[in-house]
């Protein structure tokens, strides 16, 4: 299917192209100056690119940090049951999110659905 996709977007693609050798001239000169404006935006435009840069150093910073706390967290539900893996993770600067507290405060009742739908009559699928 995905290739079929492609291929039709490819097909669109060539067929709204210009088939005049002057329109194609334009085009490719169009597309070369459109080109060289992106290129040299930051030339342009010192103060965005820097604030750009900045921002952009900050998101990566904080998609490292969640990306860290997502491994973290997964880790310690698989091995919550090893002392090796609670002993590995001793030495961390923060402590993960614990999304049960150890208190037991959820009786089973609070954690089953307050509703459910009717069962089927067909069995399942």
């Amino acid at each position: 299917m995905g290739l079929l996709r492609i291929a039709t977007i490819v097909a669109i693609g060539v067929a709204v192209l210009p088939s005049d050798h002057e329109q194609q001239q334009r085009l490719y000169e169009r597309a070369g100056t459109t080109a060289q404006w992106v290129v040299t935006f930051c030339d342009r435009n010192a103060g965005t690119c820097a604030k750009g840069s900045e921002y952009w150093s900050m998101f990566v910073a904080k998609a490292q940090f969640g990306a860290k706390l997502a491994y973290d967290m997964m880790r310690d539900r698989q091995g919550a049951g090893s002392d090796t893996a609670a002993a590995d993770h001793d030495d961390r600067p923060y402590k993960p999110a614990v999304l049960e507290r150890e208190m037991g405060t959820l009786t089973p009742s609070d954690k089953e659905p307050a509703w459910r739908g009717k069962k089927s009559s067909k069995g399942s699928i």
